[in-house]
């Protein structure tokens, strides 16, 4: 069972990534869309990410295709990891009092500690998606531009009968 999890998700990233790369669209907009989508799948939108990214991509001219699959960077597993670490970086940006973790439920209903943790969780994650996004942005844009240098000397290959990456002359 645990190594089928592992193949699925083997073939998952793998179909992901050849999903990106096979866009037709330039390798900018490829970045810039998969930037977005990083973006709002990183922010606190309670299932709305997708939502967001597509006008977003609209407006900054990118790829709105890889802003929507971006968008899955957040899923059940990667949401409390990014919301806990979001959280943790507001609170210390903004020198917010810790809530202590046994009643923080009990807490977290009062108004006032509603409000606080919501400033810390936004400051904190549009920081780390900021970040995430820009690094997502430069990540993407090497890869997709590589690629496609790849496909071009291979295409030249192609045509000048050298199959194999040799001269025949």
């Amino acid at each position: 069972m645990k190594k089928n999890r592992k193949k699925i998700r083997k073939t998952s990233f793998k179909n992901l990534y050849k999903k990106i790369i096979g866009i037709h669209d330039s390798p900018e907009k490829i970045a810039r869309g998969v930037a977005i989508g990083v973006f709002w799948g990183i922010m606190p939108t309670f299932g709305l990410a997708i939502l967001f990214s597509i006008p977003t991509a609209f407006f900054l001219r990118a790829n709105k295709f890889a802003s929507i699959i971006s968008t899955f960077i957040s899923n059940p597993l990667t949401t409390p990891i990014f919301y806990t670490f979001g959280y943790t970086i507001g609170q210390y940006i903004l020198n917010s009092p810790e809530i202590e973790s046994p009643s923080f439920f009990w807490r977290i209903i009062r108004l006032e500690n509603l409000w606080a943790i919501s400033k810390s969780l936004l400051l904190g994650n549009t920081l780390l998606a900021t970040i995430m996004a820009l690094s997502f942005y430069i990540i993407t844009l090497r890869i997709v531009q590589r690629h496609r240098r790849k496909l071009s000397r291979n295409k030249k290959r192609y045509v000048s009968g050298d199959k194999n990456g040799k001269n025949n002359h």
